[in-house]
């Protein structure tokens, strides 16, 4: 409160008022003025690192994205409170109370009766936690006890990790969940350098035939109890993280296969040594080393292997390695190998041979061969065409490759004429390429012998464009004259999905042309495309049009153009069960005695045990491996039997076979009801042989059963293969789309004979 001080009053003048009493506060306190400069400064001072440190964890973040997610997965795996020991059944009783179930436990590698024990969820098979426990026999040599030493709770990948290696490419898959989980713990095979024990947590999405395989590093100490989730990764070639030595060494390396199509991409991880190893992935931004004067080449040689051009890249970085001596780094030494590892693979598919020039033309230019691949483009002009379509798809990764090849001390002058084409491609148009504006060539020092071979590429360009857009126009107006004719005459529904069977062939000569297409040969790969199946409303229905005798094909093509103009797909198979999906183009059609026989272009053909499958987006769906679950044997054994040995007796070893199945739980019939889909390993086609029983090993086998065990459909002595099903409306049952001898063929269900047929 204010201080009061009194003042004596003085003698009252004449005329003067009475004694004044005047009140005066108190001083301010001096320790405020001590105490606030130095306030002051720790206010600034912490706000300053506290904007440096989040400048570094930013920088940490775009050095090594994985930061962050292994500190917190750590954290996750620190010691909870454990439940005291107890035996593997109770374990059982315990997760079936809470709608789970246990997995199969794993040995940890150097530590004796210690096991990595999964928890899955029931109906989804996911991985919902693993727990590290230690047995011991039981008391009086009753069940052993299994003591928690440590827990982890597991998490299913986001969507955006998953689909980290599509980060530049057009093609990503699009009908991922938000989410996707882990259903398999595999052991990596142990490293020769490796220390401790190394699991991967694995997941399979499966969309159009593409198997997309992604997971988690687990990494269990044997000096101490402790679960370590160390990164995620993903591989579009359907591949888990291999070990390699990229630094030189120990412990050993690991590299993850990212590579979508021909454009190779390893990621590779260093392992760094510590009690919880430490995972840095090899990048190409920054500088791992004190390079001095030489630092310019270093970054040159950086931005080379960001373009894809591995040849110049690991030369470069070679030779600083020379120079440097005691400078180099381990982590250089991974940047090196890993630049080698590319440069082989860009090696090896330029030198195959390839069933298309546009296959062995594009081989050559990931492998920075610029003159060659020019030179069969000059030897083809009618591949202009495609070579444009493809430059326009360009998300930025062809045009980093050559914009860096440009900025090599002595380019390829093709390089130059590479840029020309791409610009031709997409002009003016903004886009994530840097530097791709018309000035760019201005800007080059294009050699004359360079701008002439542009000049004449682009010129046989022009020359391959004009008949193409004649044709059309001929088509168009021929298409308009035939409609007048024939197109009155019948009426067909449209279609809203088809399936078929394609086969590749020549450029077709003579067909209808659609309107605004031609069939020209230098629009790819043709396809002559057989219906088997066609969805004019709600329902499949099997075969292909129904069309009336004497029907002009220009009347035919406003039925198909709906699914035409939907981007149908071509699905061709690498295996019995795995594909690789790609758009088609559906560009005209055949009319042979009332049936219409699609033609199309596409990818380039390959070989393989089935032929290509066409069909809509959305019409067909696949088995997802994150909703596989494991069979109980003693449900399904009985009808298991009765399919494959009738009424004979079943081997003992049966009930062992069933563990190995896979089983998806889905209502197929529309009744509310889920069946059992039932499929068939190698492992368990391969016991089959040795029982005696006719089975065709090189095709997946199915058994589907009826929630009360009735066989609906069997595969496993039939000379065919369920290849996938209709995508279901509500309420309605799906059919089976199955591969037999006579070719792919819809199986729809039949109530009344409680079997697809």
């Amino acid at each position: 409160m204010p201080l009061r001080l009194f003042l004596r009053p003085r003698a009252p003048k004449v005329n003067s008022p009475g004694p004044v009493q005047v009140w005066v506060g108190g001083r301010p306190s001096r320790l405020w003025r001590w105490l606030g400069p130095p306030l002051v400064l720790c206010g600034l001072g912490g706000g300053l690192a506290l904007l440096v440190l989040s400048f570094r964890l930013g920088l940490r973040l775009m050095l090594d994205p994985q930061a962050v997610p292994q500190g917190w997965a750590r954290l996750q795996s620190q010691s909870v409170s454990l439940p005291p020991a107890t035996t593997l059944d109770e374990l059982r009783r315990q997760a079936a109370a809470e709608q789970q179930q246990l997995g199969v436990p794993l040995p940890v590698q150097g530590k004796s009766g210690w096991q990595v024990l999964p928890l899955l969820e029931a109906d989804t098979g996911a991985i919902a936690a693993l727990t590290l426990y230690q047995t011991q026999p039981g008391p009086g040599g009753s069940d052993d006890e299994w003591r928690a030493i440590a827990t982890l709770t597991v998490d299913p990948l986001p969507r955006a990790t998953v689909l980290a290696p599509w980060h530049s490419s057009p093609q990503a898959p699009t009908a991922l969940p938000t989410t996707l989980p882990l259903t398999k713990i595999a052991p990596l095979p142990p490293a020769a350098s490796a220390s401790g024990t190394w699991f991967t947590l694995e997941g399979i999405w499966q969309e159009q035939g593409l198997a997309l395989r992604y997971g988690h590093l687990l990494y269990i100490d044997p000096q101490t109890p402790q679960l370590d989730l160390l990164a995620s990764w993903s591989s579009p070639t359907n591949r888990p993280p291999q070990w390699v030595d990229l630094d030189g060494q120990a412990p050993s390396d690991l590299v993850v296969d990212e590579t979508v199509g021909l454009d190779p991409a390893l990621r590779g991880i260093q392992v760094l040594a510590g009690t919880t190893p430490r995972l840095q992935p090899v990048s190409w931004l920054r500088m791992p080393v004190d390079a001095g004067a030489q630092a310019v080449a270093y970054q040159r040689a950086l931005r080379s292997a960001r373009g894809g051009l591995w040849h110049p890249a690991k030369t470069q970085l070679a030779g600083l390695k020379a120079s440097l001596g005691q400078n180099w780094t381990p982590a250089a030494e991974a940047q090196l190998r890993l630049m080698e590892r590319h440069a082989a693979i860009t090696s090896q598919q330029a030198g195959q041979d390839w069933s298309t020039p546009t296959q062995q033309m594009l081989a050559l230019v990931i492998d920075g061969r610029w003159d060659g691949a020019l030179a069969i483009l000059e030897a083809n002009p009618d591949l202009l065409p495609a070579v444009i379509k493809r430059l326009e798809a360009d998300q930025g990764r062809l045009w980093n490759r050559i914009s860096a090849a440009a900025a090599l001390p002595n380019p390829d002058p093709a390089v130059y004429v590479w840029g020309g084409l791409a610009l031709r491609a997409r002009p003016a148009q903004p886009d994530r390429r840097d530097g791709a504006d018309q000035d760019w060539l201005n800007r080059q020092s294009v050699p004359t012998a360079a701008r002439q071979r542009l000049t004449a590429v682009l010129a046989a360009l022009s020359r391959a464009e004009q008949p193409a857009v004649a044709r059309v126009k001929t088509a168009t107006e021929a298409s308009t004259t035939e409609a007048s004719e024939g197109g009155a005459a019948i009426a067909l529904p449209p279609l809203k999905a088809i399936i078929g069977q394609a086969r590749p062939i020549a450029a077709p000569s003579s067909g209808y042309a659609a309107p605004g297409q031609a069939l020209d040969a230098s629009l790819g790969q043709w396809y002559a495309i057989e219906l088997r199946a066609i969805n004019q409303g709600r329902t499949w229905q099997s075969g292909g049009l129904v069309i009336p005798s004497g029907a002009a094909p220009a009347a035919v093509w406003p039925a198909i153009q709906p699914v035409a103009q939907a981007s149908p797909q071509l699905l061709q198979w690498v295996s019995p069960t795995t594909g690789v999906a790609a758009p088609i183009t559906l560009r005209g059609l055949q009319l042979t005695d009332g049936i219409a026989t699609l033609l199309a272009t596409g990818p380039p053909a390959n070989e393989a045990a089935l032929p290509p499958l066409i069909f809509s987006q959305g019409a067909l769906m696949w088995l997802a491996a994150g909703q596989r679950q494991q069979p109980e044997s003693a449900v399904v054994a009985a009808a298991v039997e009765l399919a494959i040995f009738d009424r004979q007796p079943a081997p003992a070893s049966l009930m062992d076979v069933l563990d190995e199945l896979s089983q998806h739980s889905l209502d197929l019939t529309g009744d509310g009801q889920p069946e059992r889909v039932l499929t068939w390993n190698q492992a368990a086609l391969n016991q089959l042989k040795t029982w005696g029983v006719s089975v065709d090993q090189n095709s997946s086998k199915t058994i589907i059963l009826s929630s009360n065990g009735t066989v609906l459909y069997s595969d496993i002595l039939a000379s065919q293969t369920l290849v996938a099903l209709t995508s279901p409306a509500p309420g309605s049952p799906v059919e089976l789309l199955v591969y037999g001898s006579g070719g792919y063929q819809l199986l729809s269900w039949a109530a009344a004979a409680q079997r697809f047929e």
